[in-house]
Protein backbone atom coordinates (compact mmCIF):
# COMPACT_ATOMS: atom_id res chain seq x y z
CA UNK A 1 0.00 0.00 0.00
CA UNK A 2 1.22 3.63 -0.91
CA UNK A 3 1.10 6.37 1.29
CA UNK A 4 -0.39 9.71 -0.77
CA UNK A 5 3.20 10.70 -1.02
CA UNK A 6 4.45 7.88 -2.62
CA UNK A 7 1.38 7.72 -4.92
CA UNK A 8 2.73 11.14 -6.50
CA UNK A 9 6.08 10.55 -6.34
CA UNK A 10 5.17 7.14 -8.28
CA UNK A 11 2.85 9.10 -10.69
CA UNK A 12 5.39 12.07 -11.56
CA UNK A 13 8.39 9.47 -12.43
CA UNK A 14 8.76 8.85 -16.97
CA UNK A 15 8.13 5.55 -18.49
CA UNK A 16 11.15 6.61 -20.76
CA UNK A 17 14.87 6.86 -20.27
CA UNK A 18 16.19 10.69 -20.39
CA UNK A 19 20.00 10.13 -21.37
CA UNK A 20 20.48 13.48 -21.68
CA UNK A 21 20.29 13.64 -18.01
CA UNK A 22 23.59 11.28 -17.48
CA UNK A 23 26.03 14.00 -17.74
CA UNK A 24 24.50 16.45 -14.89
CA UNK A 25 25.05 13.06 -12.70
CA UNK A 26 28.00 11.83 -10.82
CA UNK A 27 29.75 9.10 -11.73
CA UNK A 28 30.94 6.82 -8.92
CA UNK A 29 32.51 3.86 -11.12
CA UNK A 30 31.37 0.68 -12.81
CA UNK A 31 30.90 -3.42 -12.31
CA UNK A 32 31.95 -5.42 -15.52
CA UNK A 33 31.04 -9.03 -15.81
CA UNK A 34 30.82 -11.52 -18.96
CA UNK A 35 28.07 -14.03 -18.19
CA UNK A 36 27.65 -17.48 -20.28
CA UNK A 37 24.20 -16.63 -21.03
CA UNK A 38 22.32 -14.71 -24.17
CA UNK A 39 20.80 -11.49 -24.71
CA UNK A 40 17.39 -12.80 -24.40
CA UNK A 41 17.16 -14.34 -21.04
CA UNK A 42 19.28 -11.15 -19.80
CA UNK A 43 16.31 -8.69 -20.76
CA UNK A 44 13.95 -10.95 -19.89
CA UNK A 45 15.63 -10.97 -16.40
CA UNK A 46 15.29 -6.82 -16.60
CA UNK A 47 11.79 -6.94 -16.88
CA UNK A 48 11.38 -9.68 -14.36
CA UNK A 49 10.69 -7.97 -10.95
CA UNK A 50 8.75 -11.03 -9.12
CA UNK A 51 11.94 -12.92 -8.50
CA UNK A 52 13.70 -10.22 -6.85
CA UNK A 53 12.85 -11.13 -3.19
CA UNK A 54 13.29 -15.08 -3.69
CA UNK A 55 16.12 -15.54 -5.67
CA UNK A 56 18.08 -12.52 -3.94
CA UNK A 57 16.51 -12.54 -0.42
CA UNK A 58 19.76 -11.03 1.06
CA UNK A 59 19.20 -8.15 -0.49
CA UNK A 60 15.24 -7.88 -0.84
CA UNK A 61 12.61 -9.21 1.75
CA UNK A 62 9.28 -7.92 -0.12
CA UNK A 63 7.95 -6.39 -3.63
CA UNK A 64 4.36 -5.00 -4.52
CA UNK A 65 4.23 -3.92 -8.20
CA UNK A 66 2.72 -0.28 -8.87
CA UNK A 67 2.89 -0.28 -12.64
CA UNK A 68 4.44 -2.57 -15.57
CA UNK A 69 4.42 -2.12 -18.90
CA UNK A 70 6.93 -2.46 -22.42
CA UNK A 71 8.94 0.71 -21.02
CA UNK A 72 9.68 -1.44 -17.64
CA UNK A 73 8.37 -1.19 -14.10
CA UNK A 74 7.88 0.00 -10.44
CA UNK A 75 7.34 -0.88 -7.20
CA UNK A 76 7.32 -0.52 -3.36
CA UNK A 77 10.59 -2.83 -2.82
CA UNK A 78 11.47 -3.78 1.26
CA UNK A 79 14.88 -4.18 2.45
CA UNK A 80 16.36 -7.20 4.48
CA UNK A 81 16.16 -5.46 7.94
CA UNK A 82 12.36 -5.19 8.38
CA UNK A 83 12.23 -2.10 9.80
CA UNK A 84 9.35 0.35 9.08
CA UNK A 85 11.79 2.75 7.65
CA UNK A 86 13.63 -0.10 5.16
CA UNK A 87 11.09 0.70 1.88
CA UNK A 88 12.88 1.82 -1.27
CA UNK A 89 10.14 3.14 -4.13
CA UNK A 90 12.42 1.63 -7.41
CA UNK A 91 11.52 1.35 -11.04
CA UNK A 92 13.33 -0.06 -13.93
CA UNK A 93 13.11 1.47 -17.31
CA UNK A 94 14.21 -0.56 -20.46
CA UNK A 95 15.59 0.00 -24.22
CA UNK A 96 15.40 -3.44 -24.93
CA UNK A 97 15.93 -2.32 -28.49
CA UNK A 98 19.72 -1.17 -27.21
CA UNK A 99 19.95 -3.59 -23.82
CA UNK A 100 20.01 -0.86 -21.64
CA UNK A 101 18.07 -0.22 -18.56
CA UNK A 102 18.03 2.16 -15.87
CA UNK A 103 17.22 1.23 -12.31
CA UNK A 104 16.30 4.15 -9.83
CA UNK A 105 15.95 4.42 -5.96
CA UNK A 106 13.30 7.54 -6.40
CA UNK A 107 12.05 7.36 -2.24
CA UNK A 108 13.79 5.64 0.64
CA UNK A 109 17.19 4.38 1.20
CA UNK A 110 19.56 5.46 -1.17
CA UNK A 111 17.13 8.01 -3.12
CA UNK A 112 18.82 9.39 -6.35
CA UNK A 113 21.33 6.30 -6.97
CA UNK A 114 20.97 5.57 -10.26
CA UNK A 115 22.12 2.22 -12.01
CA UNK A 116 22.81 1.98 -15.76
CA UNK A 117 23.48 -1.24 -17.13
CA UNK A 118 24.54 -1.95 -21.11
CA UNK A 119 24.53 -5.78 -22.14
CA UNK A 120 26.80 -6.84 -25.34
CA UNK A 121 26.98 -10.17 -26.99
CA UNK A 122 30.46 -11.72 -26.71
CA UNK A 123 29.33 -14.74 -28.18
CA UNK A 124 26.14 -16.98 -28.94
CA UNK A 125 25.70 -17.45 -25.48
CA UNK A 126 27.72 -14.98 -24.01
CA UNK A 127 27.23 -11.51 -22.70
CA UNK A 128 29.34 -9.09 -21.30
CA UNK A 129 27.39 -6.43 -18.98
CA UNK A 130 28.62 -2.87 -17.93
CA UNK A 131 26.83 -1.54 -14.64
CA UNK A 132 27.29 1.86 -14.08
CA UNK A 133 26.43 3.67 -10.87
CA UNK A 134 25.38 7.30 -10.47
CA UNK A 135 24.61 9.62 -7.74
CA UNK A 136 22.65 13.03 -7.91
CA UNK A 137 26.10 14.77 -6.55
CA UNK A 138 29.32 13.50 -5.84
CA UNK A 139 29.89 12.44 -2.18
CA UNK A 140 31.97 14.75 0.40
CA UNK A 141 35.11 13.03 -0.04
CA UNK A 142 37.12 10.42 -2.01
CA UNK A 143 37.40 7.92 0.93
CA UNK A 144 33.21 8.09 1.17
CA UNK A 145 32.72 7.91 -2.92
CA UNK A 146 35.20 4.52 -2.60
CA UNK A 147 33.09 2.89 -0.16
CA UNK A 148 29.67 3.44 -1.60
CA UNK A 149 31.65 1.64 -4.63
CA UNK A 150 32.80 -1.07 -3.27
CA UNK A 151 29.76 -1.85 -1.36
CA UNK A 152 27.74 -1.18 -4.77
CA UNK A 153 30.43 -3.37 -6.47
CA UNK A 154 30.17 -6.43 -4.37
CA UNK A 155 26.22 -5.70 -3.88
CA UNK A 156 25.93 -6.19 -8.11
CA UNK A 157 28.46 -9.16 -7.89
CA UNK A 158 26.23 -10.90 -5.71
CA UNK A 159 23.26 -10.36 -7.51
CA UNK A 160 24.72 -11.45 -10.90
CA UNK A 161 25.97 -14.66 -9.09
CA UNK A 162 22.22 -15.05 -8.46
CA UNK A 163 20.76 -14.35 -11.43
CA UNK A 164 23.64 -16.29 -13.27
CA UNK A 165 22.07 -19.18 -11.84
CA UNK A 166 17.83 -18.15 -12.66
CA UNK A 167 19.16 -17.33 -16.39
CA UNK A 168 21.03 -20.61 -16.59
CA UNK A 169 18.47 -22.42 -15.49
CA UNK A 170 15.61 -20.70 -17.39
CA UNK A 171 17.35 -21.42 -20.19
CA UNK A 172 17.89 -25.03 -19.69
CA UNK A 173 14.44 -25.60 -19.12
CA UNK A 174 13.75 -24.25 -22.30
CA UNK A 175 16.15 -26.34 -24.17
CA UNK A 176 14.42 -29.07 -22.39
CA UNK A 177 10.70 -28.40 -23.14
CA UNK A 178 12.15 -27.72 -26.72
CA UNK A 179 13.43 -31.14 -26.84
CA UNK A 180 10.28 -32.73 -25.05
CA UNK A 181 8.07 -31.13 -28.00
CA UNK A 182 10.13 -32.59 -30.75
CA UNK A 183 9.18 -36.12 -29.09
CA UNK A 184 6.54 -38.65 -30.21
CA UNK A 185 4.44 -39.46 -26.98
CA UNK A 186 5.67 -42.98 -26.18
CA UNK A 187 4.04 -46.25 -24.26
CA UNK A 188 6.75 -47.40 -22.47
CA UNK A 189 6.47 -47.43 -18.43
CA UNK A 190 9.75 -45.63 -16.59
CA UNK A 191 11.75 -47.75 -13.96
CA UNK A 192 11.79 -45.41 -10.51
CA UNK A 193 13.52 -47.88 -8.40
CA UNK A 194 12.62 -50.46 -5.81
CA UNK A 195 10.03 -49.64 -4.00
CA UNK A 196 11.94 -50.47 -0.47
CA UNK A 197 15.37 -49.15 -1.43
CA UNK A 198 13.99 -45.48 -2.66
CA UNK A 199 15.15 -42.78 0.17
CA UNK A 200 11.76 -41.97 1.10
CA UNK A 201 13.29 -38.62 2.21
CA UNK A 202 14.71 -38.00 -0.78
CA UNK A 203 13.24 -36.73 -4.09
CA UNK A 204 13.22 -38.80 -6.95
CA UNK A 205 13.81 -37.16 -10.29
CA UNK A 206 12.85 -39.20 -13.65
CA UNK A 207 13.41 -38.00 -17.51
CA UNK A 208 10.81 -38.65 -19.48
CA UNK A 209 9.75 -38.14 -22.90
CA UNK A 210 7.55 -35.64 -22.61
CA UNK A 211 8.83 -33.71 -19.39
CA UNK A 212 10.50 -34.12 -16.24
CA UNK A 213 8.76 -35.44 -13.27
CA UNK A 214 9.67 -36.04 -9.02
CA UNK A 215 8.64 -38.69 -7.31
CA UNK A 216 8.46 -38.30 -3.16
CA UNK A 217 6.71 -39.32 -0.19
CA UNK A 218 4.17 -37.49 1.38
CA UNK A 219 1.47 -38.47 3.51
CA UNK A 220 2.81 -42.23 3.70
CA UNK A 221 2.42 -42.44 0.35
CA UNK A 222 4.43 -42.36 -2.93
CA UNK A 223 3.40 -39.22 -5.21
CA UNK A 224 4.56 -37.39 -8.72
CA UNK A 225 4.66 -33.92 -9.51
CA UNK A 226 6.11 -32.13 -12.32
CA UNK A 227 9.34 -31.02 -11.53
CA UNK A 228 8.68 -27.74 -13.95
CA UNK A 229 7.14 -24.63 -13.06
CA UNK A 230 4.57 -23.25 -15.93
CA UNK A 231 5.13 -19.80 -14.58
CA UNK A 232 8.87 -18.92 -16.17
CA UNK A 233 9.75 -22.92 -15.79
CA UNK A 234 11.42 -22.90 -12.26
CA UNK A 235 12.95 -25.83 -10.42
CA UNK A 236 10.27 -28.01 -8.48
CA UNK A 237 12.40 -30.61 -7.70
CA UNK A 238 14.04 -29.19 -4.67
CA UNK A 239 10.41 -27.20 -3.01
CA UNK A 240 9.34 -28.67 0.01
CA UNK A 241 5.87 -29.71 0.41
CA UNK A 242 4.01 -27.25 2.79
CA UNK A 243 1.78 -28.03 5.40
CA UNK A 244 -1.65 -26.87 3.13
CA UNK A 245 0.31 -29.54 0.47
CA UNK A 246 1.95 -27.21 -1.90
CA UNK A 247 4.80 -26.58 -3.57
CA UNK A 248 6.50 -23.13 -3.90
CA UNK A 249 8.44 -22.31 -6.84
CA UNK A 250 11.90 -20.98 -5.83
CA UNK A 251 12.30 -18.00 -8.43
CA UNK A 252 9.05 -16.21 -7.62
CA UNK A 253 7.14 -18.10 -5.06
CA UNK A 254 4.47 -19.53 -6.96
CA UNK A 255 2.48 -22.28 -4.80
CA UNK A 256 1.25 -24.98 -6.61
CA UNK A 257 -1.66 -27.86 -4.94
CA UNK A 258 0.18 -31.51 -5.16
CA UNK A 259 -2.58 -33.02 -5.97
CA UNK A 260 -4.01 -30.98 -8.52
CA UNK A 261 -1.34 -29.53 -10.18
CA UNK A 262 -3.57 -26.08 -9.98
CA UNK A 263 -1.43 -22.67 -9.07
CA UNK A 264 -3.42 -21.65 -5.91
CA UNK A 265 -2.88 -17.75 -6.52
CA UNK A 266 -4.85 -18.40 -10.12
CA UNK A 267 -1.60 -16.89 -11.77
CA UNK A 268 -0.51 -19.26 -13.84
CA UNK A 269 -1.84 -22.51 -15.57
CA UNK A 270 -1.53 -25.88 -13.41
CA UNK A 271 1.38 -28.10 -13.61
CA UNK A 272 2.01 -30.43 -16.60
CA UNK A 273 -0.02 -33.35 -15.97
CA UNK A 274 1.94 -36.30 -14.45
CA UNK A 275 2.06 -39.76 -15.50
CA UNK A 276 0.27 -42.44 -13.39
CA UNK A 277 2.47 -43.94 -10.38
CA UNK A 278 2.60 -47.75 -10.56
CA UNK A 279 3.88 -50.94 -8.77
CA UNK A 280 4.99 -54.02 -10.40
CA UNK A 281 6.78 -56.32 -8.64
CA UNK A 282 7.87 -54.27 -6.08
CA UNK A 283 9.31 -52.18 -8.43
CA UNK A 284 8.05 -48.11 -8.91
CA UNK A 285 7.42 -47.28 -12.53
CA UNK A 286 6.27 -44.05 -13.97
CA UNK A 287 3.86 -44.64 -16.99
CA UNK A 288 2.53 -42.16 -19.57
CA UNK A 289 -0.53 -41.06 -19.79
Amino acid sequence: MLTETEQSLSEARPNAIDFDRISGLHYLGNYVRRLPINLARMIENAYDWEHLPYVHSSSFSSIDLIDSGTWGWRAKIGLPDGAPASHQLLDLLVESDRHYWVSTVFSGPGTGIEIHTQATKVAEEEIEVDVRFYLPEAPENETGAQMILAYMQQQYATLYDEDQDLMLGRQGALNDRQRWGANEPGSNDVLVGSASELDPKTVHTVEMENGRFCVRRYQEEWVVHSAVCTHLLGPLDGSEINEQGQLTCPWHGYHFDLRSGENTEQKCRALATAPELIEHDGELYLRPV
